[in-house]
């Protein structure tokens, strides 16, 4: 019973309306007990038993009544008499309790059997129909239960014994069926509660989610809800430097940051302001209070300095800063959805001109950034149907025999108005906001798929984000895939870079081991260009090293670039481990790496990436040329 009272106002009247929602109940049981009143006067036509049945129609016109009133009121708003309600309720359970009474000490055997059957029909009744109100279904209940026993004791007949005996085992069955009743009603309804405060709110911060957020600014942008001339500014919050943290300390330090800054963003606006996390690490703020340009930049100076505060973690001290955009309705928009893209593009505007800082959006000033603020929700929409997006194989050729040994999968996106988008134009986003997670099993969906078709059996390398790594349910991704695709676990490669392995977290680690022991290769990206190489490599055991173009690129024009790939190769080459060149662009470079050892290469200089449909038509053309040459000569 204590229980209702964690239940919002609007599911505690839910309750409460079952009252006056099933008037069939009733109906039903009033004709029950008219039905007894008719029988008795029958038998015993006296004054008293017409009386009895008087009351039982007065007070059933008068609780319709009072449903019809109340059913009005609410639908209008208005108060209603709800408690007039509940009394008439008591009222008539002591009614019909008092009929019984009169039936058990008539001494007419008919009339015993009959009130005592009717009442237990009508108890059960009770029991289930007004669970919601369990209090109410007890008065009853111990109303009609004790008129009826009262009536047993002084019954003249030989049933009584039976009935009195009976009687509290019936009142704590019924007494349990209500309990029970309202219980399940009250889990189910706070289930439905949860399932709508987790459909709106961010798990993590406790903050309004995006869904919660589009819909504020719904209400506040329609027509019907927002008064004419009555303003209020959207601003767009976004962590700098959050990513850098998230991947140098891992996610529990960036679940902190999160927390605390949302903490201080909801303690700095004003009462009635409200504030939501977006995603990752952007927030938004709508605030009635700074509807006017002067008010909004004094709110704005304060997130900024209120978020550049240090944030104290368990491990560290950390300085992070904010970048806010700043959007003013119904100055620079109608609706939310504008709202949010003008703020966005004052964002990007702050961000490209040197972050912790803020800006209100400027039509002029801000037209440029438009194409570049709309990619992340353009990202999301792709993700849905993957539309757009489609997958290119660069080969990886053995520099001692010249074959294919395998192909890079390198994802592309041709996005319906910005054209052909490269991966380093989209990805960080989709790190930054989490949809990496399902971008990167649809990356490895796909390239497993076209893998077990080239007949060449060459290995495909897979890039792996540091957001991956540290999802738990990534091993179990991978075997899912292998064993959809039916590509045996040493043809897949999974490439990584010394930034995601910085952290070294558990989960990271136990990820690797788990892949390792799948027969999974692993190899080590972009080597060189991160932090703590060599501990690195202790610390686990990578069957590649690539070396990244930016080196193969200055080698032949800078000695220290052409020092650093010879001090790669000859420390793989000390370790037993391949090396591969990346970025091969040219023949002199080729050479280099050539005579530097290395065991792979890689670049247009020998293949540029094909879809699967030209590899497949790749290896035909090579099938059929061995098929001419193996024919034997017509003469």
């Amino acid at each position: 019973m204590s229980s209702a009272q964690n239940l919002s106002p609007d599911n505690r009247q839910i309750l409460l309306a079952n009252l006056f929602t099933r008037t069939a109940s009733i109906v039903f049981a009033s004709i029950c007990e008219i039905s007894v009143c008719a029988t008795a006067y029958y038998l015993y036509p006296i004054p008293l038993y017409a009386a009895w049945g008087i009351a039982v129609v007065a007070l059933l016109i008068a609780r319709l009544t009072l449903i019809w009133l109340c059913r009005t009121g609410a639908a209008r708003g208005l108060p209603t008499p709800t408690s007039a309600f509940i009394f008439a309720s008591l009222l008539w359970s002591a009614l019909f309790g008092f009929g019984t009474f009169l039936c058990n000490i008539s001494g007419s055997p008919t009339l015993f059997l009959l009130g005592n059957v009717c009442a237990i029909g009508v108890i059960g009744g009770l029991a289930g129909r007004n669970a919601g109100t369990p209090r109410l279904a007890l008065l009853q209940i111990v109303f009609i239960l004790g008129f009826l026993s009262v009536g047993a004791a002084m019954s003249p007949g030989n049933g009584k014994l039976v009935l009195l005996f009976q009687a509290p085992f019936c009142a704590a069955g019924f007494f349990t069926v209500a309990l029970r009743s309202n219980r399940d009603t009250v889990a189910l309804l706070l289930a439905r509660e949860n399932s709508h405060r987790l459909a709106r709110q961010d798990s993590l911060t406790g903050l309004p989610n995006r869904a919660r957020i589009n819909e504020l600014l719904i209400e506040r942008t329609g027509e019907s809800s927002t008064p004419q001339g009555e303003a209020f500014a959207v601003l767009l919050i976004d962590l700098d430097g959050f990513k850098a943290i998230n991947d140098s300390l891992g996610h529990a330090a960036g679940d902190q940051i999160l927390q605390e800054a949302a903490s201080r963003l909801r303690d700095l606006l004003p009462s009635g302001d409200h504030v939501g996390r977006l995603a990752g690490d952007e927030f938004v703020a709508i605030s009635d209070d700074a509807g006017q340009r002067r008010d909004v930049r004094v709110l704005a100076d304060r997130i900024v300095r209120t978020l550049a505060r240090p944030f104290v973690l368990s491990e560290a001290l950390v300085h992070i800063g904010a970048s806010v955009g700043i959007a003013l309705y119904p100055e620079h928009a109608k609706t939310g959805p504008q709202l949010l893209v003008c703020a966005d593009r004052a964002l990007y505007g702050v961000k490209r001109s040197g972050k912790s800082a803020f800006a209100i959006f400027d039509a002029e000033k801000h037209v440029s950034d438009e194409s570049l603020s709309l990619l992340r929700s353009d990202l999301e929409g792709a993700l849905k149907s993957f539309n757009g997006l489609r997958m290119e194989y660069q080969p990886i050729i053995d520099l001692h025999t010249g074959a294919v040994a395998g192909r890079e999968a390198l994802i592309r996106w041709a996005h319906p108005t910005r054209g052909e988008l490269s991966p380093s134009a989209f990805i960080p986003t989709a790190e930054r906001t989490g949809l990496v997670l399902a971008l990167g099993e649809w990356v490895l969906l796909q390239s497993c798929m076209a893998a077990s078709a080239w007949r060449d059996k060459a290995i495909v390398a897979v890039n792996v984000s540091p957001v991956q790594l540290r999802e738990e349910s990534l091993a179990s991704t991978v075997t899912a895939i292998l064993r959809k695709t039916r590509l045996p676990p040493t043809r897949l490669n999974l490439e990584v870079t010394e930034t995601a392995l910085l952290n070294d977290d558990e989960v990271t680690r136990r990820n690797i081991t788990r892949l390792r022991a799948l027969g999974i290769g692993l190899a080590l990206d972009d080597f060189g260009t991160g932090f703590s190489t060599m501990s690195t490599l202790v610390r686990f055991s990578f069957d590649k090293l690539k070396i990244d173009s930016s080196f193969v690129r200055e080698s032949v024009h800078r000695r220290e670039s052409a020092a650093v790939v010879r001090g790669i190769v000859a420390l793989a080459r000390e370790i037993g481990m391949p090396t591969t060149a990346e970025g091969i662009e040219t023949q002199e470079q080729l050479n280099f790496v050539r005579v530097c050892g290395c065991t792979h290469a890689q670049g247009y200089l020998l293949g540029k990436p094909m879809c699967n449909e030209e590899i497949e038509q790749c290896e035909a053309v090579l099938d059929a040329r061995v098929a001419d040459k193996a024919a034997p000569a017509d003469f």
